[in-house]
């Protein structure tokens, strides 16, 4: 049953078994059940391998703690599993007969509708995305500070800066469309799920997140498994109901993630 919030955000016309920017029903149906469960958890995949590369090129540079020191390089790390995601999502595209630009082309017969719904997910996504961090980290810690000091640590300046300007834009080019342009789409329309697409999809993206990076301490497995399910879930459900929000929340994605290299920067000076 389609749900109805308000007719000025023409939710009514925003079917539930609509398709991303630039699908099509028949294009989305080529895609193998591998390729679709691959790219759901590739992500994670590349993480946890690239963080054990990391540690070893660190260990025989003689680091003393080596699973610490390419956690603290985590950033660049997953820039490079970003933008391996992008080439494995656009040679999948291909093989459907689609382009990879083809999930960031912006509708514009229904641009108006479109930036009402952008607007109504930023509104609800700064809180629920802020606030279960803070609340998860005092629960854990005592203090929401301990999860963030765990997380972002200083790197060579010249290196954080760089960081500064590639994360944010691959992170913006690769995660929400990985999950909620590619993989969503198709699990729905090969398995007929509905909102058990958006939850699979939704929950995986929020576990990642053990994995960026992944430390061996059960309160920051929970703060960062649990701390973006709110988020997921929501933002989810706005390129659910309406697809062609997702190139605009991609760009909004990536200016919040834009905060993460800042951090490390803060910590490098």
């Amino acid at each position: 049953m389609a749900l109805t919030v308000s007719p000025a955000l023409g939710i009514a016309a925003a079917e539930a078994g609509a398709t991303p920017a630039g699908e099509g029903a028949s294009h989305i149906g080529r895609a193998a059940p591998l390729a679709v469960w691959g790219m759901l958890f590739v992500r994670s995949v590349l993480a946890i391998g690239l963080q054990i590369l990391v540690a070893a090129v660190v260990w025989l540079a003689g680091s003393a703690d080596p699973w610490r020191a390419s956690a603290d390089w985590w950033l660049g790390w997953f820039a490079i599993a970003n933008v391996a995601t992008l080439g494995l999502l656009r040679w999948l595209l291909h093989r459907e007969g689609r382009r990879l630009r083809d999930l960031y082309r912006i509708k514009r017969h229904d641009l108006r509708a479109d930036l009402r719904w952008v607007a109504l997910a930023l509104v609800v996504a700064a809180p629920i995305g802020f606030l279960p961090n803070l609340l998860l980290g005092q629960a854990l810690w005592g203090s929401a500070q301990v999860g963030q000091d765990l997380s972002f640590r200083a790197l060579p300046l010249a290196a954080a800066i760089a960081l500064l300007v590639i994360f944010p834009i691959v992170q913006a080019a690769a995660e929400l469309p990985t999950y909620f342009g590619y993989v969503m789409p198709r699990l729905r329309a090969r398995y007929g799920w509905r909102r058990g697409a958006l939850v699979v999809v939704a929950a995986t993206l929020s576990t990642q997140h053990i994995f960026l990076p992944l430390l061996v301490d059960w309160r920051f497995l929970v703060w960062r498994g649990l701390m973006f399910v709110p988020f997921a879930l929501w933002v989810g459900f706005v390129i659910y109901r309406r697809p062609t929000t997702l190139p605009y929340l991609a760009v909004g994605h990536g200016l919040l993630d834009a905060s993460l290299p800042v951090m490390v920067v803060l910590a490098s000076v």
